[in-house]
């Protein structure tokens, strides 16, 4: 199923997250419990986890989780334009050595799409244990300047993933942040033209 067809199910006519790497559900499951009047999507580029999902979400009769096999970044391809109000990230694979940092998911290329996706006001949640990863995520949304980072944290159900017990279990540190949409500066640059326009057709009608 596409994200297009995914969108317009009747479980898509309302308010829409995604989770980028779902795992086996375990956060997922967890946080649709909350949130049962929106649609849930997660995807996952490996197939046991996808039908490890898929087995939690159908034993707990979760009809508002879907989940979708395959590459993150060709799912935000087929995205519409404003038609998600989250996206999830956490845990991402890290690529700790500098020679790879280039096939992390979160790039600036990646957040551009994730902009442009994301309904006014949406967010990312972003959380990982890696604090270069975090530091680096927290400079790509300063330098896109669409968004703004906030103090709000990632929902309670993160904690409930595999990764999230092991990391509680150690005692080790989560990095966590959140960034909330705002116009892009291209969208600015549009309003101001527009706002320009509309004050010179004013101008003219007053003068006339």
């Amino acid at each position: 199923m596409t994200p297009h067809d995914l969108l317009r199910s009747p479980e898509g006519a309302g308010a829409c997250e995604v989770e980028i790497g779902c795992g086996n559900g375990h956060f997922l499951s967890a946080y649709a419990l909350a949130k049962p009047g929106t649609l849930l999507i997660g995807i996952d580029i490996k197939e046991k986890r996808c039908r490890k999902a898929r087995e939690k979400a159908e034993k707990r009769g979760l009809r508002n989780v879907r989940i979708v096999h395959g590459s993150a970044e060709e799912f935000l391809d087929g995205l519409s334009p404003r038609s998600v109000d989250a996206f999830h990230i956490y845990f991402p694979d890290l690529w700790p050595k500098s020679r790879h940092r280039k096939r992390r998911f979160f790039t600036l290329e990646r957040l551009r799409q994730m902009h442009d996706c994301l309904r006014e006001g949406g967010t990312i949640f972003f959380g990982t244990d890696f604090f270069d990863y975090y530091l680096q995520a927290k400079v790509l949304v300063a330098l896109h300047e669409g968004f703004q980072i906030t103090v709000s944290q990632a929902p309670e159900a993160v904690l409930s993933s595999l990764y999230g017990r092991k990391l509680l279990d150690a005692r080790k540190t989560m990095h966590l942040f959140s960034a909330v949409r705002g116009p892009s500066a291209e969208e600015q640059r549009q309003e101001e033209e527009h706002q320009g326009k509309v004050q010179g057709d004013i101008e003219k009608d007053e003068k006339g």
